[in-house]
């Protein structure tokens, strides 16, 4: 009888890889730390906007955060399906739209909310209030 296992002895050994400046360069390091800078100082400058009068006006009357997490977790992710199921997408394309439609928006959509002139204090209660209700989740 035929022995039907083949051994390939080059998989069973383990190979260290190389790891740190000397694999990637001194550029990404440089890169990581400008990135991280440039995010903190954006994140820091939006937060200035805010202004604490408008802030209080949201805590005392909730409608919009009512508004803007039922448009975030019920209408975007009923959107996202509909449009998988209306363009008959291939299963990893549908994951995709639907991760991005189920997902809370992050700093781009900060950045985008400032530059339409949108409501800052209103996105960052309804921030505030998603991390309060989902810390544990």
């Amino acid at each position: 009888e035929a022995n039907l296992t083949l051994s390939c002895l080059a998989n069973s050994s383990e190979e260290k890889l190389p790891v740190g400046l000397e694999t990637y360069g001194n550029l990404e390091l440089v890169f990581t730390v400008v990135s991280a800078v440039m995010i903190g100082l954006l994140m820091f400058s939006l937060g200035c906007s805010v202004e604490i009068r408008r802030l209080w006006s949201h805590i005392r009357g909730p409608w919009g955060i009512a508004v803007r997490l039922l448009c975030q977790f019920g209408l975007m992710p009923l959107a996202a399906y509909l449009l998988v199921i209306s363009f008959s997408l291939k299963p990893v394309q549908a994951m995709v739209i639907l991760i991005v439609g189920c997902c809370p928006g992050a700093t781009i959509s900060n950045i985008f909310t400032y530059w339409v002139d949108g409501d800052m204090d209103l996105r960052l209660m309804t921030k505030t209030v998603l991390s309060c209700c989902f810390a544990d989740v």
